[in-house]
């Protein structure tokens, strides 16, 4: 897996509910960044985008193909369902182990639906690569060290690092491209390869609730904060505002 010479990429992508409750799933925010940077510094070698998902998002998959992707694989498989971030991050790594060798291998920085931000550093750890978070931007070079811009809470950091590395991206660090109708039609003709437990060699008792240490005991609405919306009409609306202009100036 350590490869320094290797100049493909993949990307890991997750499809998330959509966030204003309307059925189906959407590409998660940093994850779209993390393909975007993929393909801006992509030279010789190919971009294959690697999910796991159910069998649905195959068509997701196939819209990050007209993207630029040059191969999608789709992790499907019952025995995945319900696996945390540690069960997650031991599938993928499988996968890439057998998909590699990759130079690069980029993530979103965290997926809206858990905000973890734990399976980036722990896929580098099962695959002995260094791990660089919250990037911002970056710049590959030939003697194999990149160079990043990551974010912190209190200003930016410059680091470099040895490749092959495990990158994650902060949301809209890098911007996304639109596919074309053609790049649509095209992709349709390509294929998403799928591989399952026994495909990657997985025992399912690794994977799944079975191989998940953590447990989910109770989940509540954050309400802290928000701001109750009223709609109001043109009249009311003008009359309220001079109301609140008379008692701030008078």
């Amino acid at each position: 897996m350590n490869d320094m010479t290797a100049t493909d990429s993949l990307v890991c992508v997750k499809f998330v509910q959509q966030t204003d409750g309307t059925p189906g799933r959407t590409l998660n925010p940093a994850d779209e960044a993390a393909l975007a940077a993929a393909l801006h510094h992509r030279t010789t070698g190919k971009v294959t985008v690697l999910s796991m998902a159910p069998k649905s998002c195959e068509a997701g998959l196939r819209e990050l193909l007209a993207r630029g992707a040059d191969k999608a694989v789709l992790l499907c498989d019952s025995h995945f369902a319900g696996s945390d971030s540690y069960a997650t991050s031991g599938i993928l790594a499988e996968a890439i182990r057998q998909l590699g060798p990759f130079g690069l291998i980029f993530c979103g920085r965290r997926a809206i639906d858990g905000e973890t931000g734990q399976v980036p550093p722990a896929l580098a750890t099962k695959l002995g690569l260094p791990c660089v978070t919250n990037v911002l931007d970056m710049e590959p070079r030939s003697d194999g060290i990149l160079h990043c811009r990551r974010l912190l809470e209190e200003g930016v950091e410059h680091l470099a690092c040895q490749t092959p590395a495990v990158l994650s991206l902060c949301e809209y660090s890098y911007p996304s491209r639109a596919p074309s109708l053609s790049d649509l039609r095209r992709a349709k003709g390509k294929q998403v390869e799928h591989l399952d437990a026994a495909a990657l060699g997985i025992d399912p008792s690794a994977c799944g609730l079975a191989g998940s240490p953590t447990r989910v005991e109770q989940a509540s609405p954050h309400t802290s904060g928000l701001r109750r919306v009223t709609q109001l009409d043109l009249d009311t609306f003008v009359e309220t505002t001079a109301k609140l202009f008379r008692e701030v100036l008078i």
